[in-house]
């Protein structure tokens, strides 16, 4: 049997960040509970399914905030899922971490668990901006929550956001120095984008001259600075130290078999190329019983998923590999996507027979990039 990723997702938050479109919601003990029992008899629906355990690679718990959870709530659910698959091929298990709840507690239980690595959700390190953003803690409790990780021998990355209104290259500068020097291993550098049904997008879109600020200087910033610090860009949005990359993540860039746990959560299978997700809110996910909350799935074949793998490969340093692609989608894909690269100026992509990847700046214009993709190969 192949090996999987495993994606679950915690549905409770403390409170809604203005910015975040991730389901969630507040937690309380009775739905903690039945959130528990229900994710116990999905995981053994998905044993059925598989006829046997399913080996793990890589876990990712997210949310929605996993800290909110009680330590006897987590010591139950890895349980679950330690009963429910096998993980004795396991190479990582991320947590995402909120430094307003992330406990001394909690992270003692993961260390005596198979958790390997905490991401917390820092943001910035710029006090004023943290609480646009509405974020509930401040820069002293995200540095508290990056040491107490490290002191407890997790690999530590932290979530940073540029193109915030009023933020400037010295402050997002700041922010970087901040964690680079408390030592996380991996950073991830994500641009605020609002969708109109986040509270914050509620508001700000209907104010007159309401604008993000040009996100690129501060991006491109980032690839000048972070590499310095030891950590090379190695995803659209990520940065490691070598041995460091986020497993999980570069298993949806590389399209391998993803496992969706909770409600929310989303899956892929690689062998029929089958997407899926499941029921979006909490009440739907009480209410399946005796088979897998299922809410909708897409199937990519063919020509459209040869591309996907292309644009996927190509968020990431290494790129396409040729030999493989070709292999895989045939050759033809695979001449037609090194002719559509091969226009684009060399400063942004290197494509030959071999092989194709987007430099530095090509990172930058990627999702340009990507658009002239499928445009030219419609």
């Amino acid at each position: 049997m192949s090996l999987f990723s495993l994606y679950l997702h915690v549905p409770f938050c403390l409170s809604k960040c203005g910015y975040c479109s991730f389901y969630s919601r507040k937690s309380d003990s009775a739905s903690e509970e039945a959130w528990l029992e229900t994710t116990a008899g999905e995981a053994k629906n998905i044993g059925r399914i598989w006829e046997g355990r399913p080996p793990l690679r890589t876990i990712f718990i997210g949310g929605g905030t996993p800290t909110v959870l009680s330590c006897s709530s987590w010591a139950r659910l890895l349980r679950i899922l330690e009963g429910a698959f096998d993980i004795s091929e396991l190479r990582e298990a991320t947590v995402e971490a909120n430094p307003c709840s992330l406990t001394e507690e909690h992270l003692r239980l993961w260390r005596d668990s198979f958790i390997t690595r905490v991401s917390i959700g820092v943001q910035s390190m710029i006090d004023e901006e943290l609480r646009w953003l509405g974020r509930r803690h401040d820069r002293t409790m995200a540095a508290g929550a990056i040491d107490l990780s490290l002191n407890q021998g997790f690999d530590v990355s932290a979530d940073l956001i540029f193109g915030l209104p009023l933020q400037t290259l010295r402050g997002w500068r700041d922010s970087l120095r901040r964690v680079t020097a408390l030592g996380v291993s991996h950073v991830s550098a994500y641009q605020l984008t609002l969708e109109p049904d986040t509270p914050l997008g509620k508001k700000l879109f209907h104010m007159e001259n309401y604008g993000l600020p040009e996100g690129y200087p501060f991006y491109r910033f980032a690839q000048w600075y972070l590499p310095k610090k030891g950590l090379e860009q190695y995803e659209i949005a990520s940065f490691a130290r070598v041995n460091h990359e986020c497993l999980h993540n570069l298993a949806y860039w590389r399209q391998e078999n993803v496992l969706a746990l909770g409600p929310s959560a989303w899956g892929y299978l690689s062998g029929s190329g089958l997407r899926y997700h499941n029921v979006s809110t909490l009440e739907e996910y009480l209410s399946v019983r005796d088979t897998l909350p299922l809410a909708g799935s897409e199937r990519l074949e063919g020509r459209e998923r040869g591309l996907e793998a292309a644009i996927l490969a190509l968020r990431t340093r290494w790129g396409i590999d040729g030999a493989a692609f070709a292999l895989r989608f045939g050759p033809a894909l695979w001449e037609e996507i090194v002719s559509l690269l091969g226009r684009l100026p060399p400063r942004l992509v290197q494509a030959d027979s071999t092989g194709a990847r987007l430099t530095p700046e090509g990172m930058r214009v990627g999702n340009a990039i990507w658009v002239e993709l499928l445009d030219s190969a419609k």
